[in-house]
């Protein structure tokens, strides 16, 4: 049997109602049909995706992996059904669809776009994920996006995809601004072993897996604290003193944190624009690639921390490029 997008949506239902009952319910179907389905479809997997338990059903381990998976298939699949609703309505009148990794870098290229005469509109979608976004440019859901890997992780090729580095930036460290580290100008990666962290999940392209080598060559094993993908919880829990952070040299400046260099750059991100061939910059990728190469001039030079980096090093800002 070849898995289809209704077999992900009986799974996510399963999950999602903890209970066969419940999800037969939600599904229009009974707790004997769906049972069958969803052996059929941990044949089709080869593995079982739920176990259960005194209070319902939940996923096994195997079953996670899945499920994020189908969550980010079937959202990708919604996507496209929406975004082609809108073409056949809008036609050439729709608008140039952008994506980014957040902050502010995808919004500057989507104001220069906007400004070059291109006579679109122009759309942004942010996303967690690198891979994410490298698979909406590859299904057309989007044109182009600002994307990121890290060493020993580059990001996979992709049909109908083309790709440009940037730059590379170093990974720094966002401390409470009373913390003793804070005094100096650089921090060994090693003197942080005691440290807590917090750190966000996979993004799917090696973070944090890229920082965690990092600390294991610096001998140590880092204690993760917090789990956090949003900004403002992640802000309160450095100020407080309650956890460090690797963080982009972009990190936004905030009250009672600190941002400083690692000595000996024992990490670092590269990111890169990726367009879709079939997309809107197919043809005319030099006037995006010069976008986003000016875009990401602009994001960089808004941090002091990273200036003050390079200054010390000699280095103008434009020096920073990309590796590969």
């Amino acid at each position: 049997m070849d898995v289809e997008l209704r077999h992900l949506r009986v799974v996510c239902a399963v999950a999602d109602a903890g209970s066969i009952t419940r999800a037969a319910i939600a599904l229009g179907s009974t707790q004997p049909a769906l049972t069958a389905a969803v052996q059929r479809i941990e044949r089709a997997f080869g593995g079982t995706l739920f176990v259960r338990g005194r209070d319902g059903v939940f996923p096994t381990a195997f079953g996670e992996c899945v499920l994020r998976r189908a969550r980010a298939v079937l959202a990708a699949a919604d996507t496209m059904h929406r975004d082609a609703a809108r073409w056949l309505a809008e036609g050439d009148g729709r608008p140039v669809a952008l994506g980014g990794i957040g902050g502010s870098m995808v919004v500057e290229l989507a104001d220069r776009l906007g400004d070059a005469g291109r006579g679109q509109a122009v759309s942004v979608t942010t996303e967690f994920s690198p891979s994410r976004l490298l698979d909406l440019v590859a299904g057309g859901q989007l044109d182009a996006a600002v994307v990121a890997d890290y060493p020993g992780h580059r990001l996979p090729s992709a049909p109908g995809v083309r790709s440009r580095p940037l730059a590379t930036q170093p990974v720094f460290v966002a401390i409470a601004a009373d913390h003793p580290a804070a005094r100096h100008g650089e921090l060994g990666l090693a003197d942080l072993a005691g440290e807590r962290w917090v750190l966000g999940p996979s993004d799917g392209a090696g973070w944090p897996e890229c920082f965690e080598e990092a600390c294991a060559r610096a001998g140590f094993r880092p204690k993760v604290a917090h789990r956090s993908t949003e900004l403002r919880p992640l802000q309160r829990l450095i100020a407080a003193g309650r956890a460090i952070s690797p963080c982009q040299v972009t990190f936004p400046a905030s009250p009672g944190i600190a941002i400083r260099a690692l000595a000996g750059d024992p990490l670092w991100m590269r990111y890169l624009i990726v367009w879709s061939l079939e997309g809107a910059f197919g043809g005319d990728s030099d006037a995006l690639v010069a976008a986003a190469e000016a875009a990401y001039r602009s994001d960089t030079e808004s941090s002091l921390t990273y200036r003050h980096w390079l200054a010390r090093r000699g280095e103008p800002l434009a020096a920073r490029r990309a590796i590969g």
